[in-house]
């Protein structure tokens, strides 16, 4: 493993993406809700109506690159360790270029990292150049998953009653127009008709096995043949190859990938059962 302060933006391009996927191994944990932080301004958990009324404004201020739009790096949490801009990890990653070529090949990196290679080299001609590292940056630095289209909106959209009610057209971002619509489009939450919108209200729905299995296949499967090599995925997940891998024919197809997650769900009751009684920080 590549020591995270060391390289902190490659750290997080293997890690981050796969987050929501790994959930199904951390039960009751879930990504902060950074929307619904910003728009519960007392913190007490419920929406009231002055709150409600002011959420453009409250969510105007998670906006850091004051395009007026909220994108999903925007409203997700970043790790403390994921500090490095991309030019810092194309610094990083160049560093090994030791010919001064102006790109990498695969045997220009430690083998432990040719893995982020396979995924970033994107035209498969064997060189992965800045443009290439740049945007594999952009691309993994978030929890995003694929590029969305109208309709088909990130994970997290899906799964966030608020960030849902939020994004009208289902894209993936919160446009200048919803934000201007919040207070209208939340309202759709208040299921009572009592002005307000209470955490029974709004409850983040789990990803199902499926839903897990069509994320990691569309973030991953670079080569889109349906299954995913060794190289292909992030390192937390290869490190479990082998045991997902039923027919080791060196690929995991979706069939096995369901069995792995389903298997998972299978084992949360016990494991909540195993945690009750202990207390947790908060």
């Amino acid at each position: 493993m590549i020591p995270l302060l060391r390289f902190p933006a490659i750290g997080l391009a293997l890690s981050l993406t796969t987050t929501a996927i790994l959930q199904a191994q951390a039960p009751g944990r879930q990504q902060p809700r950074l929307v619904l932080k910003a728009l519960d301004l007392d913190h007490d958990g419920t929406l009231s109506a002055a709150e409600i009324k002011a959420a453009p404004s409250s969510l105007l201020k998670l906006d850091t690159n004051g395009d007026g739009m909220l994108t999903i790096d925007e409203i997700s949490e970043r790790p403390q360790n994921a500090g490095a801009s991309s030019d810092e990890l194309l610094k990083q990653l160049m560093s090994f270029d030791k010919e001064n070529k102006g790109y990498l090949v695969a045997e220009d990196l430690p083998e432990r990292m040719r893995g982020i290679f396979a995924r970033a080299d994107v035209n498969h001609d064997g060189k992965l150049t800045p443009d290439e590292i740049r945007a594999i940056s952009a691309h993994q630095g978030m929890p995003a998953g694929p590029a969305t289209q109208p309709g088909r909106a990130a994970g997290m959209f899906r799964q966030d009653p608020v960030l849902n009610a939020l994004d009208l057209n289902h894209d993936g971002t919160i446009s200048a127009e919803e934000i201007a619509a919040a207070s209208t489009s939340l309202l759709t939450l208040d299921k009572n008709g009592d002005g307000q919108i209470t955490p029974d209200e709004m409850p983040v729905r789990q990803q199902s096995a499926e839903e897990r299995v069509t994320h990691m296949l569309d973030e991953w499967d670079t080569d889109k043949d349906g299954r995913l090599s060794r190289a292909e995925v992030p390192d937390r997940m290869a490190q479990q190859f082998d045991q997902i891998d039923l027919n080791h024919d060196a690929f995991l197809d979706k069939a096995e990938l369901l069995t792995y997650f389903k298997a998972q769900a299978d084992q949360q009751p016990h494991r909540e059962a195993s945690h009750e009684g202990e207390q947790h920080p908060q």
